[in-house]
C-alpha cells in the first residue's frame, strides 16, 4: 500500500508540478472556503548549477589562467594606458564633427546644418547636448583607465616587494641552515 498523497507531473526536469491526489483544504476550520490541488515551482538549487561549454577548457587546453606575474601585470598596465590615450584623444578628435555641423552662412535664412525644416532647430540643440555628455563620457572613462592603469602599477610594486621579501626570506633561511650545518647543531 502507497502513503503518496502527491505526484509531480512535470515533463520538464527543471519544473516541479505537484499534485495532490486529495484535495487539501486551505483553511481547515473552513473547508467551503477552498482546497489546495497542487503546487508548482522551478527547480533550482546546486545540484542544477552547470557552467556553460564555452567557459570550460577543452581536452588539452589550460583554460582561464589565474596566476600573474610581474610581466602579465605590465602588459595589462600598458593595455590600459594605450586604450585610456586612445580614449582621450578620440573626445578630442570628436570637434571635427562639431566643425562639420556649425552654422555655416544659411543658418540666417532657416537653412541650418541639419536641415530648414520645423524641428531643425530643437534637432541641433539635442545633438549638442548629446556630442557634449558622449565627450565627457569619453573623458570620465579615459580618466579612469588611466586611474585603472596607477592602480594596477601599484599592485605590481606591492606583488615585486611581496615578492622580494620571500626571496630574502629564502636566502635567509638558506643561510640559516648552512650556519648551523658548519656549526654542527
Amino acid at each position: 500500500m502507497s502513503w503518496d498523497i502527491s505526484h509531480n507531473v512535470s515533463e520538464d526536469p527543471d519544473r516541479i508540478e505537484q499534485r495532490f491526489d486529495v484535495p487539501m483544504p486551505i483553511n481547515p476550520g473552513a473547508p467551503f472556503v477552498g482546497d489546495i490541488r497542487g503546487i508548482n515551482y522551478d527547480r533550482v538549487g546546486v545540484d542544477q548549477a552547470h557552467t556553460p561549454s564555452k567557459l570550460v577548457a577543452g581536452d588539452g587546453e589550460r583554460g582561464v589562467e589565474t596566476e600573474w606575474d610581474a610581466g602579465s601585470l605590465d602588459s595589462a598596465v600598458t593595455w590600459l594606458e594605450t586604450h585610456a590615450s586612445y580614449v582621450h584623444r578620440l573626445s578630442y578628435d570628436m570637434s571635427s564633427i562639431k566643425d562639420e555641423l556649425a552654422p555655416n552662412e544659411r543658418a540666417t535664412d532657416g537653412q541650418g546644418a541639419l536641415g530648414g525644416f520645423p524641428n531643425a532647430q530643437e534637432l541641433t540643440k539635442n545633438h549638442d547636448a548629446l556630442f557634449s555628455s558622449t565627450q565627457q563620457g569619453l573623458r570620465r572613462l579615459s580618466d579612469g583607465l588611466w586611474a585603472a592603469a596607477e592602480a594596477l602599477r601599484k599592485v605590481k610594486r606591492k606583488y615585486e616587494d611581496a615578492e622580494h621579501a620571500n626571496a630574502m626570506s629564502a636566502q635567509e633561511m638558506q643561510q640559516a641552515f648552512a650556519n648551523a650545518a658548519r656549526n654542527g647543531g
